[in-house]
């Protein structure tokens, strides 16, 4: 009988070792979401404050929207930038929106910069999503290709606490005016509300950088 209640306790330590180490560990994504951005990326973004929203049931985001102030929330090691700089203007438009692929397009623009969604997959629950996506970039003469995250909660002004993170995944630099490769930022919208807009286009902020730059030194 002791061996048996001693086989019972052991079992149930075991349990709830392995369920508080399942409830602790980072919640697997969709393979579609991981090929775009791996978990040890989404991981790392957390940790630097980006918030990342899980379900598979999230809102519809279609719609265009623009981020302003767009302000620097983490760095990367040996950034020109500190948290708070403001960059230019992000403009979003989300469109085409599969609800049984949970996949999404996006486009963005700002200042000198535009990207186009390679593929976009979206989760999350209620008015909460978190979109992964990559995008071809160009600015100027430069390209890049992008891991983008966006996350926030739709309502009927725009996006509530919208985030954004980039990570440079390989870029032609000819004057090395970007961030290396494997680096990135977490970015916010300053006044907590990435509005509703009608007008695909750049923002106002013409004077400011794209947040892919090093420096305004190529300005």
């Amino acid at each position: 009988m002791k061996n048996l209640i001693l086989s019972a306790l052991v079992l149930l330590v075991f349990c709830l070792t392995s369920c508080k180490k399942d409830k602790d560990a980072s919640p697997a994504f969709s393979a579609e979401i991981q090929a775009i951005v791996p978990q040890s990326i989404i991981d790392d973004l957390r940790k630097r404050g980006m918030p990342i929203n899980e379900g598979i049931t999230p809102p519809n985001v279609e719609g265009i929207y623009i981020s302003s102030p767009h302000t620097l929330v983490s760095t990367y090691d040996g950034d020109s930038y500190t948290v708070g700089y403001e960059f230019a203007d992000l403009t979003v438009k989300l469109s085409k929106q599969d609800e049984e692929a949970l996949s999404v397009a996006i486009d963005t623009k700002q200042n000198t910069s535009s990207g186009t969604g390679i593929g976009g997959f979206i989760a999350g629950a209620g008015n909460k999503f978190t979109i992964f996506a990559e995008l071809d970039v160009v600015d100027g003469a430069v390209t890049s290709k992008q891991i983008r995250v966006f996350s926030g909660e739709i309502t009927a002004d725009g996006i509530k606490d919208f985030y954004s993170a980039l990570v440079i995944k390989e870029k032609n630099d000819p004057d090395d005016t970007m961030i290396e490769v494997g680096q990135g930022r977490i970015i916010k919208d300053g006044d907590g509300l990435a509005q509703n807009t009608s007008s695909f286009r750049t923002g106002s902020s013409d004077t400011k950088i794209v947040m892919e730059r090093k420096d305004d030194s190529q300005r």
